[in-house]
Order: structure tokens, then C-alpha cells, then sequence
């Protein structure tokens, strides 16, 4: 397979006019969401308060990378003007998103890159994703879950085995 047919995920981002920017390629995995929210938390204590996500090239996501966009949209609504706007959904992203709730978060609008972070751009840095723990990563799913939890009631339900699971994994690795 060429890499058209199995695209490299990876995550791009940029700050433009006091816009964060955040090109997914690929998934939106549990294996960057700890990367991703440390950018939209740069970027809120930099004082920029608008994050867009473009999509047009994210062929899916997993519950944890949702639940980091969930916390993510919580801050940046707290602050002034601040939103999260998601641009290009595919429909299957789209449907995704909606069963977890976070359409209910998510700014609508489907923006366009400006055209100088056209992908490929090399104003488009690729995000570090530093290697985490076991007992980080297992913070950063259980807290992406519970975010969860706050969007929908529903995923009370569809999340509770996974919660109990990663409570328990904290709970073992905190006491050796």
C-alpha cells in the first residue's frame, strides 16, 4: 500500500492570527491525545481562545481522543469568545462525534485553512507526541472518559466497564 491508501497518522498544527490550528491526518488516537490537549492548554494560556480541528483527512477516532476533545471544548468555552470549531467532518466523523455528544460542544462552520497552512505547508509543524508512562496514559484515557461522561448520559453506560477497568489500572500502578 502506498502511503495514500494507509495515511500516516499525525497531527499538524499552527497558530495564525491568534487562531490555534490542528490537522488531523490519519486517526485521532489514544496515542496523540495527551499531545493534543497539551496544545489547546498552550494555546489558552497563551491567551488565543479559538481552536479549529480540520478533519478533512481524519478517517477516525477513538473514544479517548473524543474525550480530550470534550475536556478541550469545556476549557475553551469557559474563557471569552473562546469555541472549538471542527471543520470538514467526514459524514462517518460526523455521525462519531454525535453519538458521543460532542456535537453539542463543537462550534459548527466548516473553515477553511487560511491558504498559507495548506497542508503541506511548512508553517504546519508536526506535533510532538512525547511517549507516556503506562500510568499516564491510563490518566489521560481515564480523564478523556469522564469527560465523556459530563457531554452525554448515554455514555454512562457505554464507558462504564472501561472506567472500572482504568480505576483499577491507576489504582495497581500507584501501588506497585
Amino acid at each position: 500500500m502506498n502511503e495514500t491508501e494507509n495515511p500516516r497518522d499525525r497531527i499538524q498544527v499552527a497558530v495564525h492570527q491568534q487562531i490555534g490550528y490542528a490537522v488531523v491526518q490519519g486517526r485521532g488516537s489514544f496515542k496523540v491525545s495527551a499531545s493534543v490537549k497539551d496544545f489547546g492548554n498552550a494555546l489558552l494560556e497563551s491567551g488565543i481562545h479559538h481552536l479549529i480541528l480540520d478533519l478533512r483527512d481524519c478517517i477516525g477516532m477513538d473514544s479517548t481522543f473524543m474525550g480530550v476533545l470534550a475536556g478541550l471544548c469545556t476549557r475553551f468555552h469557559r474563557e471569552e469568545g473562546g469555541k472549538v470549531q471542527v471543520s470538514h467532518p467526514s459524514d462517518k466523523i460526523q455521525r462519531l462525534m454525535s453519538t458521543l455528544g460532542l456535537d453539542r460542544l463543537l462550534d459548527g462552520g466548516d473553515v477553511p485553512l487560511p491558504e498559507r497552512l495548506a497542508v503541506g505547508s511548512p508553517e504546519l509543524k508536526e506535533l510532538d507526541v512525547a511517549p507516556q508512562t503506562p500510568l499516564a496514559s491510563a490518566e489521560t484515557m481515564l480523564e478523556a472518559h469522564e469527560n465523556l461522561l459530563e457531554v452525554h448520559e448515554d455514555n454512562a453506560l457505554r464507558f462504564q466497564d472501561v472506567l472500572d477497568y482504568l480505576r483499577e489500572d491507576i489504582r495497581r500502578q500507584r501501588n506497585g
